[in-house]
């Protein structure tokens, strides 16, 4: 099953077209917790339905994966730097020059992109990075999300803090950013299945290992416990 057709993002979108939001910024609470996985994701959910763009503003990570591209916040060079994924999606990644990314510090430069965008593209989706990581190329995040008309925060359960979710709860409060939601990501989280065999290891040292080992394969043999997608 194609991750971004599940029950979770089809109500993430649901989310997004009740608010009539066309620019969603999604941002991380902490390092390594998906946030651009999980932006390409929704813009693929997002562009079943509709034109959309993707623009990679990720700039202290790898983000979308595509290397960077001479384009500027005029228009100029988008053209040739566009990437199409899909008919309905295309990604705008990262860009190289110096000037642009100066220019998107501007609020006005980067309104004024958005703007244009809209012209051709439905939904606009801007992959910002993590919210918390101080680095000098990092865009301010604050208030490229202030631009937008909602924003996600994803967090990575058992990794994520809760020092730097509330962090960024205070950052996007005290700049009165609409927060649309939160994605959570399990990927370092322990399933049912590894949760019980930890149990089983642990504590169940009295069951005969042929039995603890056949109870073992059928945990590891399950999906629905591992909590993999069908």
């Amino acid at each position: 099953m194609k991750p971004w057709l599940s029950g979770e993002y089809d109500q993430l979108f649901h989310q997004i077209h009740q608010r009539s939001a066309r620019v969603i910024t999604l941002a991380g609470a902490s390092n390594q917790c998906g946030t651009s996985t999980h932006c390409n994701w929704l813009a693929r959910r997002c562009a079943e339905d509709h034109k959309v763009l993707l623009v990679d503003l990720d700039l202290s990570g790898s983000g979308q994966g595509y290397a960077a591209k001479p384009w500027h916040c005029n228009g100029e060079g988008e053209a040739e730097a566009m990437v199409t994924l899909t008919e309905q999606l295309s990604l705008l990644p990262q860009p190289c020059e110096e000037r642009t990314i100066l220019d998107l510090r501007q609020p006005h430069s980067f309104h004024q992109a958005l703007e244009r965008w809209k012209q051709d593209y439905h939904y606009i989706l801007c992959d910002v990075g993590t919210m918390t990581q101080t680095n000098w190329r990092n865009l301010p995040i604050n208030a490229l999300s202030h631009a937008s008309d909602a924003t996600i925060l994803c967090l990575a359960a058992a990794q994520t803090t809760e020092s730097e979710l509330l962090t960024c709860i205070g950052k996007l409060e005290q700049n009165s950013i609409p927060l649309l939601g939160t994605l959570i990501n399990d990927q370092v989280n322990p399933s049912l299945a590894d949760e019980i065999i930890r149990v089983l290891t642990t504590k169940a040292r009295w069951l005969p290992s042929s039995i603890k080992q056949k109870v073992v394969d059928y945990l590891q043999a399950s999906a629905l416990l591992q909590g993999k997608y069908q």
